[in-house]
């Protein structure tokens, strides 16, 4: 009687459809070994990452089917415990993903997925993208919450935190760059245009985000940018009223004191001028009188 109850194989099918397809999720619980009791998804390609099923193709497979390759893999372990097999419903996620992304539209998934991997299905985002305002609608408890979510934190973060999971159903909106949010930055700068607004964010950084202004004196030659970091123009708005103000920039960087720069605030209107002629010459000026004092520096002490 004892080797009869070795032998026994229980075989369980709850709510199981007729054939395994990818999406279903199937649970497998074998009596007795923990080890080998898993809860494992169905891939696109027909196979699950359960352990002793790895890279075998169950897909039309029923669960029956799958009870005996268990069984035969087992043996080989000296096993024959009791094995439960449940197949769920399908567990494929739908979602939408709308707006300034690559290609909007319905997207299909295997669970589980983030919302990183759901913008990167959809194409990724579009130039005019704000990364730092992404929406996710759904319903939860019968009730439409919405959710907004600071990509550019997972983009720049060296920590292992995901971003959140899609749920299925969800609608995904990435907004376009709103000027209440975001700074413009015109003029003599590499990628002139709108910028969203970190809070603390100051003139340098808004500088860095559309491609700075070239050269240690405000001019690179290579890039024909001609910025004048000494007289940066940035109209803000102070108690409901545009403000003009000049900085120089170059000045800030020489003494490294970035953190004394003028904040930004989002609606601020950025213009870095073109160096001008006299004020070109005069660089050069400079340099040369540097050189020069450099050299009779050198004269003078060899003649020591």
């Amino acid at each position: 009687m004892t080797w009869l109850l070795l032998l026994y194989v229980n075989t369980l099918s709850i709510g199981a459809p007729a054939y395994i397809r990818p999406g279903n999720q199937l649970k497998i619980t074998v009596s007795g070994h923990p080890e080998f009791t898993q809860a494992v998804m169905i891939l696109k390609d027909g196979s699950c990452e359960y352990p002793l099923l790895a890279g075998v193709p169950i897909e039309g497979l029923s669960a029956d089917d799958v009870k005996d390759l268990l069984r035969s893999a087992l043996l080989r372990f000296d096993l024959e415990p009791d094995i439960f097999v449940i197949v769920t419903e399908d567990r494929m996620l739908k979602f939408h993903v709308f707006g300034e992304i690559s290609h909007p539209g319905k997207f299909e998934a295997e669970s589980p997925l983030n919302l990183q991997q759901a913008l990167a299905m959809a194409g990724g985002f579009t130039e005019e993208a704000d990364n730092f305002r992404v929406y996710i609608m759904r319903i939860e408890n019968l009730q439409r919450k919405q959710y907004t979510i600071n990509m550019n934190e997972y983009f720049i973060s060296d920590s292992l935190v995901l971003p959140p999971e899609i749920l299925d159903n969800d609608i995904i909106t990435v907004p376009r760059i709103s000027s209440k949010w975001s700074a413009r930055v015109l003029g003599a700068v590499s990628e002139p245009g709108l910028y969203p607004v970190i809070p603390g964010d100051n003139l340098m950084d808004l500088l860095v985000k559309a491609g700075e202004i070239g050269g240690s004196y405000g001019y690179d030659y290579r890039q024909n940018l001609g910025g004048d970091r000494r007289r940066i123009i940035h109209i803000t708005h102070v108690n409901g009223q545009l403000v003009r103000n000049i900085v120089n920039v170059h000045k800030f960087m020489q003494s490294g004191r970035y953190s004394e720069l003028p904040i930004v605030s989002g609606g601020d209107l950025i213009i870095v001028p073109r160096i001008s002629r006299w004020r070109d010459v005069w660089t050069w000026m400079e340099r040369t009188l540097q050189i020069m004092g450099f050299v009779t520096a050198i004269i003078v002490f060899s003649n020591l």
